[in-house]
């Protein structure tokens, strides 16, 4: 739903040498020992694995990752993740590779390196599937804690290859990663993608009980949310599946409230307060209705897609 908007400052270079360096005790692993013979050092890290299996066409590395770097992995953008996957054309062999799947072990990195990383890096308020949930990273006294899970965008069990790829996480609520979404990729539109034109092409829009005239609402029983999608149908499937209408529709006391303040403070009341307090007009309708700033980060509060779609068809905005 919210696009990631990854700062200047959110440097992939950093990830990339943070897992790159991790590190194995040749003679402690058994499968290390069992592959890897004469190898001038006791141990190797992750890169140097990765190039070692393919030099020595091990698990057939060569082959699958035939013009493939480990950096491509590691930090390239969306786009280039899905060229790989469409050019490696995952089976039953590659799911199985024993080499694979030690190599890119998600487990082992994700607590030390990744999520660490992602706390440090990256502005994370709310769930950037649905928005709907904080998801934020906090400080206790001893140590720093996160509210995130990471979605592997490509999953990990049929991709595994793609499991420590910056750019295939997407940090989302426990809702959305492990109830909804699954392995689901949604015509491969990722928040994480450059593309990713979801605030753009849907928008929240209300209708209302019949017994309603003129916005005059009894309760918020008379209130149905709903995204519509304009100009094509790419999200289609992504909204049904998360189940972003039933979810939203639940909090209908959102819209319920704007919808009373239009009744509460007209146009000309705005600007009876603007007279007494000596505050901008704009700023007192922008405290009243709780609206969101045009280039505001959508991603910084929950419900502020709705918040500003609503506003946008009630004309506050």
């Amino acid at each position: 739903m919210i696009h990631i908007n990854y700062s200047k400052n959110f440097d992939r270079n950093k990830y990339y040498k943070s897992i790159s360096k991790k590190y194995f005790i040749i003679n402690k692993n058994k499968l290390l020992k069992k592959h890897i013979k004469k190898y001038h050092k006791k141990s190797i890290t992750l890169e140097e694995l990765f190039n070692y299996f393919k030099t020595k066409k091990l698990g057939n590395f060569d082959t699958i990752f035939d013009g493939i770097s480990f950096k491509f992995l590691a930090i390239g953008n969306f786009n280039t993740l899905k060229k790989i996957k469409d050019k490696i054309k995952t089976d039953k062999s590659i799911r199985e590779n024993e080499f694979i799947k030690f190599l890119f072990n998600y487990t082992d990195l994700q607590s030390k390196k990744i999520k660490p990383f992602f706390e440090d890096n990256l502005l994370i308020s709310t769930c950037y599937y649905c928005n709907i949930d904080f998801i934020n990273t906090y400080n206790t006294r001893n140590e720093k804690k996160n509210k995130f899970t990471l979605d592997h965008y490509f999953d990990k069990y049929t991709y595994p290859y793609l499991a420590l790829s910056l750019y295939n996480l997407v940090p989302s609520c426990y809702t959305c990663n492990s109830k909804l979404k699954g392995i689901k990729e949604f015509h491969n539109l990722a928040p994480s993608s450059k593309k990713y034109d979801f605030d753009e092409k849907v928008k929240f829009k209300i209708t209302l009980d019949s017994s309603c005239e003129n916005l005059h609402i009894k309760n918020k029983n008379n209130i149905n949310i709903k995204l519509t999608e304009n100009y094509s149908d790419e999200f289609e499937k992504f909204i049904s599946e998360m189940l972003l209408n039933e979810r939203y529709n639940v909090h209908n006391d959102i819209v319920y409230e704007m919808i009373t303040k239009v009744e509460l403070y007209p146009e000309s009341r705005l600007k009876e307060l603007q007279n007494l307090t000596g505050i901008p007009y704009q700023q007192i309708k922008k405290d009243i209705f709780n609206l969101i700033d045009k280039n505001e980060d959508l991603s910084n509060k929950p419900f502020s897609k709705l918040i500003k779609d609503i506003s946008e068809e009630l004309k506050l905005i």
